[in-house]
């Protein structure tokens, strides 16, 4: 018997089936900058799936310009946004596959000299200290 006996059967969350539960993990592959990435990384997801993944989590797309991890990260924040990864969706869902876009608001842990977080305390790792955000702005 397997020590696994679940992990290849379908995983019914209601609205929509996983169709295993074998996931992939968040990674930034730097795809998601590059000139063709969308394209480049439907093909990279779709491989995933047609090798038995069942749901993908997405490298991290930052909710507004100044949430990403360096300035001109990828972003998922309006329609023209969400027609452009349509491609990735369309590839994964055509293979059989689920996918989860991270979306990802680095704080204070980003490289720009925009950077904004809930309080302005300097990350460790980081030499810049963040715009503390106002409580409108930790709204938006």
């Amino acid at each position: 018997m397997s020590p696994f006996p679940f992990l290849l059967s379908p995983l019914d969350l209601g609205p929509f089936t996983v169709p295993n539960r074998a996931l992939m993990g968040s990674m930034h592959t730097g795809l998601e900058e590059a000139d063709g990435g969308m394209e480049r990384l439907a093909a990279f997801y779709r491989e995933r799936v047609e090798g038995g993944v069942g749901l993908i989590v997405t490298g991290g797309f930052s909710p507004n310009d100044v949430g990403g991890i360096f300035g001109h990260a990828a972003t998922l924040n309006s329609d023209a946004d969400a027609d452009r990864h349509r491609v990735i969706t369309n590839a994964v869902h055509d293979a059989g596959g689920r996918i989860l876009a991270q979306l990802l608001h680095a704080g204070r842990y980003s490289y720009h000299d925009q950077s904004v977080a809930p309080s302005a305390i300097r990350s460790p790792i980081n030499s810049q200290t963040p715009r503390e955000l106002s409580e409108i702005e930790i709204e938006e």
